[in-house]
């Protein structure tokens, strides 16, 4: 560890502290990091979870604490505990030529609608693809035949 000044009077009640949660709140430039670098020091024996508000943040974190310091972003967070449970909705980005190929159609229209429904869906909350995904759904509008047809090939 690189020498760090000494603490103020209220760095030392950080840096000191005993019990069994410490939240640090302060105005950006006032030392949290410093401070808390010196309070993972200070408890080796401790786990520590230090939250960034970006990757950047967390990569310099990275390198200023000890092992005991599990640094992570908010969003690595939530994934860790809610995500995986949308781990079927993660996957590559589609093409249109992929979409055109699977469902075996030169119709791109076709296909741009089934990758705005399918990306519908993927930003949803649901667990199956509904008509409310499909992109051009207008819900006040009556449908044609021809149109309802078209948008329950699109969607299914």
């Amino acid at each position: 560890m690189k020498q760090l000044p000494p603490d103020t009077p209220e760095q030392s009640l950080i840096t000191q502290y005993k019990g069994p949660r410490l939240v640090v709140k302060a105005y950006a430039g006032t030392g949290k990091t410093t401070t808390l670098v010196k309070y993972a020091h200070n408890n080796l024996d401790s786990r520590i979870l230090y939250l960034a508000y970006n990757r950047a943040i967390r990569d310099e974190a990275r390198e200023k604490f000890p092992a005991n310091v599990d640094c992570k972003t908010s969003h690595q967070l939530a994934y860790a505990t809610i995500g995986r449970g949308y781990q079927h909705k993660l996957s590559g980005n589609l093409r249109l030529t992929d979409i055109a190929q699977a469902v075996n159609t030169k119709n791109w229209t076709f296909a741009k609608d089934i990758l705005d429904t399918l990306n519908a869906f993927m930003c949803s909350a649901d667990m199956r693809i509904l008509y409310t995904h499909f992109a051009r759904a207008d819900t006040g509008k009556v449908l044609t035949s021809k149109q309802e047809r078209y948008q329950i090939q699109v969607v299914e």
